[in-house]
């Protein structure tokens, strides 16, 4: 029900009292009313804000999920690189070990290398026990060596240390003079 003129006459309310009510309840009403036109937009506003955080779930969810995947691409690099450290640094193992080149890459193939570590320059941190499971494992493949002293097929005559003259030169065959050229060229040095 809404506030009159009419109304105010049958109250008995007349004259400047009625208007000045009159003017007071219209404040009243224009006031009301931008109260609601403000309350209208602050519910658009508050419409606006849910879909702001909404977008803003979205990109938070977006950025965990790009944060996530560049994680695991670094952590992969980072074992990439790791892995092939190790397979350099067992590599060289394998050819300290005087392994045949064609018997590396299986064996690199079959090798566990999450139970190889390494320091911080590259080097097997535990190289003696690396090399002793290497060398115990792939033993078939470590070639082995021996020494053995030069076989001579003819060893060299020994010198009777006899001396000749030069008659007994001239009597020798080439043949004789040859096989005995050592003792031969010392007795001539004693006969000048």
């Amino acid at each position: 029900m809404a506030l009159t003129r009419k109304m105010l006459k049958e109250m008995g309310i007349t004259g400047e009292n009625a208007d000045a009510i009159f003017n007071a309840h219209w404040k009243t009403v224009e006031a009301l009313q931008g109260y609601k036109a403000e309350v209208e937009k602050l519910t658009g506003l508050k419409s606006e804000l849910e879909n702001a955080k909404n977008a803003m779930l979205d990109y938070q969810t977006k950025y965990e999920t790009l944060e996530r995947e560049y994680g695991d691409y670094r952590e992969g690099i980072s074992k990439e690189k790791s892995l092939q450290a190790k397979r350099l640094a067992v590599t060289e193992m394998l050819r300290e070990l005087h392994i045949p080149e064609d018997c590396v890459n299986p064996i690199l193939h079959v090798t566990d290398f999450d139970k190889i570590a390494l320091d911080e320059s590259g080097a097997l941190l535990e190289e003696e026990a690396v090399r002793s499971g290497i060398s115990e494992l792939w033993s078939g493949f470590i070639p082995k060596r021996y020494c053995y002293g030069s076989e001579t097929a003819n060893p060299p005559a020994n010198s009777s240390g006899r001396s000749y003259s030069a008659e007994d030169i001239r009597r020798m065959s080439p043949r004789e003079i040859n096989e005995n050229y050592r003792a031969i060229k010392e007795s001539l040095k004693s006969i000048d």
